[in-house]
């Protein structure tokens, strides 16, 4: 019997060429000693397999106004105010333009439901060292980059509920290496900023720094490598230790964006949470008025239909046990009287995190204080947040 013939490697591709991707990606790796790396980046991996981390400013920058991808026929500029940490921000969004890969025209795009997906996987695989990670060299200071591969990406989310193409993964990763945000301090009531002296902003891509290696040969993702920068304001929050660990199983299965942003913003704001706090009213408060501002949503001609898509996201956070199963939350609408009755003019919520929710909150908060007994971290003059123009637009 002949000895069967010699199998190639998944993907198509050869010993040789791993190599010379291994050797394509080690361009932009570090120079910088190991021993440094593991000291400055070891408080930000996860101790647990579930957790991941929300991020100080970054993750209060609406960068994903849409629920899905959206095409544009005209280059435009989304405008979002939002606050963090008692301050004013202005962020400008700009679309992507990438290249369909059916027509092999030019198209304006700005991000969505997935391209958010793909960079919470990117963060997850970082935290969990699934991909490997490195401070890489940025002129003077060093950014966070990830080294992964298509198919790290599509497991994960795949283990999540969410299953794309590896095509639809390469068209996520060309948008968010493509949407310019330009982030605003603004100074006192932003009506006031047209007459401004003095600008104090940051402007980078979501993803600032995007090298592949892809085979058309690869139906897996297994052979196909992937080097993606975070955002200046990423790097900034890992080093000085403004993060947060939260459940990133349990956030990724929720189908809507909008549940996502609840449950994110909710873990990062409400350190506070505590058991049983449903008892005496004391909850996550937020208004549909800075839903509807710092998610960058549209505000519906009535607003009742705003209100019913707050109320689908809590009911999906409330299913997978993010919200009190008793009691998710209390709802206070207002009215003014209209032609055809009462109308709803405004809204807030009071969110009952469930006792599961509750105990990460609990857990995360002695962990972060544990790692900062010891030492780690940069320092830093605001433990509100990354200082904008000191921390990462400029030397001091």
């Amino acid at each position: 019997m002949k000895a069967s013939a010699r199998r190639r490697p998944a993907g198509g591709k050869t010993p040789e060429r791993k190599k010379l991707a291994g050797e394509a990606m080690k361009t932009i790796d570090s120079a910088m000693p190991l021993d440094v790396q593991l000291e400055l980046l070891t408080p930000w991996y996860a101790r647990r397999p579930e957790d991941s981390h929300t991020l100080d400013l970054f993750d209060a920058v609406p960068k994903y106004p849409f629920a899905t991808t959206r095409f544009v026929d005209q280059a435009e500029r989304i405008v979002v105010d939002f606050k963090f940490t008692n301050k004013r921000y202005r962020a400008e969004i700009l679309p992507a333009q990438i290249k369909d890969r059916a027509t092999g025209q030019e198209r304006l795009v700005f991000p969505g439901g997935r391209e958010e997906l793909v960079e919470r996987a990117l963060r997850y695989l970082a935290v969990q060292q699934i991909a490997k990670v490195r401070l890489t060299p940025d002129g003077k200071r060093h950014s966070v980059t990830v080294f992964s591969t298509l198919s790290m990406i599509r497991r994960h989310l795949e283990k999540l509920g969410h299953g794309f193409m590896l095509s639809e993964l390469k068209e996520a990763l060309d948008i968010l290496s493509g949407t310019t945000i330009e982030i605003f301090l603004l100074d006192g009531d932003a009506v006031q900023q047209p007459r401004r002296t003095r600008t104090r902003s940051i402007k980078a891509t979501i993803l600032t720094s995007y090298t592949k290696d892809f085979s058309e040969e690869d139906p897996t993702g297994e052979a196909s490598l992937v080097a993606m920068t975070f955002h200046p304001l990423v790097t900034a929050a890992i080093l000085q230790m403004a993060y947060f660990p939260i459940n990133a199983l349990r956030v990724g299965k929720l189908k809507s964006t909008l549940a996502r942003w609840l449950t994110t913003r909710m873990s990062h704001n409400y350190r506070q949470a505590r058991k049983n706090g449903w008892i005496d009213g004391d909850g996550y408060h937020i208004s549909l008025e800075t839903i509807l501002v710092e998610r960058a949503l549209n505000k519906e001609k009535r607003l009742r239909a705003n209100v019913e898509s707050v109320r689908t996201a809590l009911a999906e956070m409330k299913k997978e046990k993010i919200l009190f199963q008793p009691k998710p939350h209390d709802e206070k609408l207002t009215f003014a009287t209209g032609r055809g009755g009462p109308k709803i003019v405004g809204a807030v919520w009071t969110l009952y995190p469930s006792p599961e929710f509750v105990e990460e909150i609990i857990r995360g908060n002695e962990q972060m204080a544990e790692k900062k007994q010891l030492g780690q971290g940069e320092s830093r003059e605001n433990p509100g947040g990354p200082e904008l123009w000191d921390s990462t637009s400029r030397e001091k």
